[in-house]
């Protein structure tokens, strides 16, 4: 795990620098990533992830909105990050 983490860092903070691999990180949709698939992304760990998969099962997210009001502890400046790794909510981006 720490590793997979670690190169999910490196990736972040290479694609900082080189604009043109961005499009290279694969989206990953909030609805329908599994436990393992959230915790992968840095910022995500196990609290924040069961938090938002007790939200999920009660009803999908239909929006960064709706994500954010639902789950405590993503608020704007970790969904623009999440969103920047790839994180989705019903294929869009986090609104800037």
């Amino acid at each position: 795990m720490q590793a997979l983490r670690r190169r999910s860092w490196l990736i972040i903070t290479f694609c900082g620098f080189t604009p043109g691999l961005r499009a290279q990180i694969k989206a990953l949709e909030v609805n329908q990533a599994s436990r393992a698939e959230l915790e992968s992304l840095p910022g995500l760990g196990p609290n924040l992830v069961e938090r938002i998969l007790t939200e999920r099962a009660k009803m999908a997210f239909s929006d960064w909105a709706d994500l954010r009001q639902r789950v405590r502890g993503i608020g704007p400046t970790s969904a623009k990050k999440l969103s920047a790794l790839g994180l989705r909510v019903n294929g869009l981006d986090y609104p800037d």
